[in-house]
């Protein structure tokens, strides 16, 4: 399988999972409540229910991937990219006139594409790209699982406390709000001790520091094909 098949294997990974579990939790919060109930089991009986399923976990997913949650989160903003990184190493830190000197971040990213392409090997490229598609669908799940937790915790309860909801309504809501919240906590290991990271945060950052490494080890073959001095 060549490497454009990888990539796009793992970008469509990185759609279609985040995609269909909004879907599932939008479903489960129709479900939840007898006024959204009605509806959804008679929309689930038409003739293009599927269809409507199959394109909403696809749209959902763009969405999410239009937005790209997992690279706004804290934690990842203050790794340094390989791509900075590889900037750094080969002209921030240069004092030659290059003509393939690098400008600014837009180039740093072509750049560290085209090496990761040219000089990294197909196990390299496969581990990066599986490792960071995990990382995007992991955060993204995390996200989700927040969101409808907030939503469907404080209407249950609501509902509970003020008898607009059926008691087993208010119970299964604040059931599965609760789980979700607790999921979310869960997946957020750092809230309780510093030191402790979730195994998506772990994969991301440890595959970050491998694409530095590699930078390193591989650095006067990379001056090779990119480097050219001005005359």
């Amino acid at each position: 399988m060549s490497l454009p098949v990888k990539f796009g294997t793992y970008e469509v990974f990185r759609i279609i999972l985040p995609g269909f579990y909004c879907l599932a939790l939008l479903f489960v919060t129709l479900f939840l409540f007898s006024p959204t109930r009605q509806i959804f089991l008679e929309s689930s009986q038409h003739p293009i229910f599927l269809f409507v399923v199959a394109s909403g976990g696809v749209f959902l997913g763009l969405v999410l991937y239009a937005y790209d949650h997992p690279k706004k989160i804290a934690a990842y903003r203050k790794l340094k990219m390989p791509s900075t990184y590889l900037k750094e190493k080969l002209c921030d830190q240069c004092p030659s006139q290059c003509e393939n000197k690098i400008k600014d971040e837009g180039e740093a990213i072509d750049t560290y594409f085209y090496v990761l392409y040219k000089i990294f090997g197909a196990g390299a490229q496969g581990r990066i790209f599986y490792i960071g598609s995990v990382y995007h669908v992991f955060a993204d799940m995390r996200m989700l699982s927040f969101i409808f937790g907030i939503v469907i915790f404080p209407i249950s309860l609501a509902g509970a406390l003020y008898g607009t909801l059926p008691v087993s309504d208010a119970v299964f809501g604040l059931f599965i709000g609760s789980f979700l919240l607790i999921l979310w906590l869960f997946l957020h290991p750092e809230y309780f001790c510093e030191k402790n990271k979730s195994k998506g945060d772990k994969y991301e950052e440890y595959i970050i520091k491998m694409q530095r490494r590699f930078i390193d080890i591989e650095i006067d073959k990379i001056r090779e094909r990119i480097c050219r001095s001005k005359k």
